[in-house]
């Protein structure tokens, strides 16, 4: 099954769960404390203990415009309808978030983390945001969709926006907002955008050069700035590096959904177990598939189960809790009667199955591989840098889960089933997972 927040919770089922679950969660409380995180941090009023970006997606679910008590007397009710209403009747999968950013918060202060960590708790996909940032303008972005300049709605209506309200006496959120969603969800955003920056150069006397160009000096000197603190910086890594001699590197994440927090890890094992669970009652329900897809069903879910009651034996760990869906999403397709199975991504199975065939080069070498990728991954190894991966703990280092050896972990052999059709066969006889 696909990993989506809105999946409803099965609370009147919770007195009747296996001993399995119940080991599970005694595992979860009594293991030793996780680093604090400012994602674990519970969202001040709410008092349900909720994670800031899990609140916001959930608000989202009913609405496609989220506004923060601190601005209730700054965006009124009526206008949110208005927004939301037009948002909803034109299908595009865009969202308005207006909340407070600051450099100490659960974000960095970037609305960009912030988008990403909202956008993985409402189940991936392609969605559009526009957040109001700490400048008080908006900044849009367009994750999930195929890479290009015309893909980005969200993007191109913030800077419409932008240069829509530049300079003006009345610069409110309401007003900013809905020129940003009207130029969003027009049939070119971009031509709204560029309409917008061509009133504004022409109402405001438009240069002979691009505006670009008469930031040249500021930006000539920042980046001189720039380049010689990334000199430092790079001098400063070099030097650490070569004292520690480490085998691995760290995962470098991002603040965003795949970071091996206390609250996440908790909240995928928590999915893992509701998924179980339902797909065990239809399955056991199931009378119209063919009886060939409903048993390569059981057997995935069964191997699923397995590695939940290894988690619940041994302690949960985030390797295993994706694996656990990626066995799921396994059995949907059997029961679907797909020949070939979904492809997870291979660089983080939680980005979910929209994968496809991409040409990977490893860094610092001539080595390449073909493996099934998600937009937002397929667009970081184009670009040369490296996307969002799952982590996994290896000889006390955190490292990209398919650089620990293969006869230690079924997921790095099989890269969770998106280089071989095994996976499932190899879990039911019983090769190691995260650890054994």
């Amino acid at each position: 099954m696909p990993v989506d927040p809105r999946f409803p919770r099965r609370c009147a089922r919770a007195v009747t769960r296996a001993a399995a679950p119940a080991l599970l969660l005694a595992a979860l409380l009594s293991g030793p404390a996780a680093p604090a995180s400012a994602d674990d941090a519970p969202e001040e009023g709410t008092g349900t203990g909720a994670s800031p970006a899990q609140s916001i997606a959930e608000h989202l679910e009913s609405s496609p415009v989220h506004v923060d008590p601190a601005y209730d007397d700054a965006f009124p009710e009526d206008v949110r309808a208005r927004v939301a209403e037009q948002i909803e009747e034109s299908g595009l999968d865009l969202y308005v978030v207006v909340v407070p950013l600051t450099q100490g918060d659960a974000w960095g202060g970037e609305t960009e983390s912030l988008a990403t960590a909202v956008h993985d708790r409402l189940g991936g996909g392609e969605r559009h945001y526009l957040v109001h940032n700490s400048t008080g303008g908006l900044d849009g972005t367009d994750l999930g969709g195929t890479p290009g300049e015309s893909d980005r709605p969200a993007l191109h209506g913030a800077m419409a926006a932008s240069y829509t309200h530049m300079g003006g006496e009345e610069r409110t959120i309401p007003d900013q907002v809905e020129t940003a969603v009207e130029a969003a969800l027009s049939p070119d955003p971009e031509a709204a955008y560029e309409e917008a920056m061509e009133a504004h150069q022409a109402e405001n006397g438009s240069p002979s050069t691009p505006v670009g160009t008469l930031l040249w000096t500021p930006w000539v000197l920042g980046g001189a700035v720039l380049l010689a603190l990334l000199a430092l910086a790079l001098s400063l890594y070099l030097v650490v590096r070569a004292r520690t001699h480490r085998a691995s590197t760290p995962v470098a994440q991002h603040a965003a959904f795949d970071n091996a927090d206390r609250a996440r890890l908790e909240s995928l094992v928590e999915r893992a177990e509701n998924d179980l669970i339902e797909l065990g009652e239809r399955l056991h329900g199931e009378t119209s598939a063919p009886p060939r897809q409903v048993s390569r069903a059981l057997d995935a879910r069964d191997a699923a189960a397995r590695v939940f009651d290894r988690m619940a034996a041994e302690g949960p760990n985030l390797p295993d809790a994706a694996g656990v869906l990626v066995l799921l999403d396994r059995a949907e397709d059997a029961l679907a009667g797909l020949r070939t199975p979904r492809r997870p991504c291979y660089a983080n199975p939680l980005h979910g199955t929209g994968t496809a065939p991409t040409q990977w080069r490893e860094f610092g070498g001539t080595r390449t591989i073909k493996v099934p990728l998600c937009s937002e991954c397929a667009r970081a190894v184009g670009r040369r840098l490296r996307p969002t991966v799952l982590p996994a703990e290896h000889e006390g280092s955190q490292v990209p889960y398919y650089e620990v050896p293969a006869e230690e972990s079924v997921w790095s052999a099989t890269g969770y089933g998106s280089l071989r059709d095994d996976l499932v066969e190899r879990i039911l006889r019983g090769e190691p997972t995260a650890r054994r």
